[in-house]
């Protein structure tokens, strides 16, 4: 069992935003660990609890915003064990009476790099997703990927025919391991991606459609993050 949260800004539009992170973990790593000691609490202060201080910053920010646009945030259950809770809520429509417009996704977003390099993953969900990005006045580095599948819950909207993005700060050796801890955050970075996903939000709101398209997924590609022989993937 488990539940998703959700806060909702209702601006009483037809079209609604979704703003996710899951805030699941895995708890003293039953599943999913790659720790090898002794059994530990795994905090998972980037995986996710960086999304969803994102989320709850981003929700202040905008509450008192006109918009053409319903916000609905959703911190979601499950993930770890499968986007179990985005999955649950994209399928049973009875929660919500009005069309998501598109859905903006933060996992892993707490370790911004030197060089400020940002993953965006589902780009290719829409053509209005880059245009909108590249106008944001930023010293990120995007890193696009247009793929709508991938290892979070992006996946469960864009299966749904919802354009979805993931922004990502990349893969780390404490994923999945109790030394993913609260003082290896970059603060400063977490807020920076704040106040692009409130820039871009605003962005779009004003945009009278957003186009979904299907990606095109490569037939080889692995979704999972898996670090193998001490060696960790360079998503970025």
């Amino acid at each position: 069992q488990g539940r998703n949260v959700i806060g909702f800004i209702d601006h009483k539009k037809t079209k609604t935003i979704v703003i996710g992170a899951h805030y699941d973990h895995l708890g003293w790593g039953e599943t999913g660990s790659l720790h090898t000691g002794e059994k530990a609490i795994h905090n998972g202060a980037d995986d996710n609890a960086s999304g969803v201080a994102a989320i709850l910053e981003i929700a202040q920010r905008l509450k008192n915003k006109p918009m053409n646009h319903n916000i609905l945030f959703l911190a979601f259950s499950g993930e770890e064990m499968g986007l179990l809770g985005s999955n649950y809520f994209v399928d049973h429509p009875s929660f919500h009476s009005f069309d998501v417009d598109f859905m903006v996704n933060l996992d892993m977003v707490g370790r911004l790099n030197q060089e400020k390099k940002l993953a965006i993953n589902g780009v290719g969900s829409s053509p209005q997703f880059i245009p909108a990005l590249n106008k944001q006045h930023t010293d990120f580095q995007f890193v696009f990927d247009s793929t709508g599948i991938g290892p979070s819950d992006h996946t469960s909207f864009y299966l749904d025919s919802i354009p979805a993005i993931h922004l990502f700060t990349g893969q780390h050796e404490d994923y999945h391991r109790p030394s993913d801890d609260v003082e290896k955050i970059n603060f400063k970075g977490l807020e920076q991606i704040c106040s692009l996903v409130e820039q871009l939000i605003i962005e779009m709101d004003q945009l009278n459609q957003i186009e979904f398209h299907k990606t095109k997924e490569p037939e080889q590609k692995r979704y999972a993050f898996k670090v193998t022989l001490g060696i960790i993937p360079d998503y970025l």
